[in-house]
């Protein structure tokens, strides 16, 4: 599983899962995006259709119109990951990119990353 599969296939699971796969301490919801617009560059590696372009599109819109100082809270508040509706909406989006990859929708495993958690360690 490449670095955007995993990052798509994050942003499509429920909040419960979502939450399970970032330790404890870390901005999960900036995380996921983090991840997500890390792992763009990579798409000019590969062959994609207008229509794997388009999901990809309108998913990395989604999240861009929620960036910057006056949403922090919607990146960093985990209660607003379970419940603000932007969120429902990126799982949908990004749950049609993976199956216009044609990508497996079950959860990723760990990405790997090292995290810098609030008052500790990385994990």
């Amino acid at each position: 599983m490449d670095q955007l599969q995993r990052a798509v296939v994050a942003l499509a699971q429920p909040a419960e899962i979502q939450v399970g796969l970032l330790p404890d301490g870390v901005c999960k919801g900036d995380e996921l995006a983090l991840d997500f617009e890390e792992a763009l560059p990579n798409l000019s590696d590969k062959q994609v259709s207008a229509e794997q372009q388009a999901a990809i599109s309108a998913l990395d819109d989604l999240i861009l119109a929620m960036s910057g100082e006056r949403n922090i809270e919607f990146w960093t508040d985990e209660s607003l990951l379970r419940s603000h509706p932007t969120w429902e909406e990126i799982r949908v989006s990004a749950k049609a990119c993976a199956i216009a990859f044609g990508w497996d929708l079950r959860p990723p495993p760990p990405s790997g990353a090292i995290y810098i958690v609030a008052g500790g360690t990385g994990s």
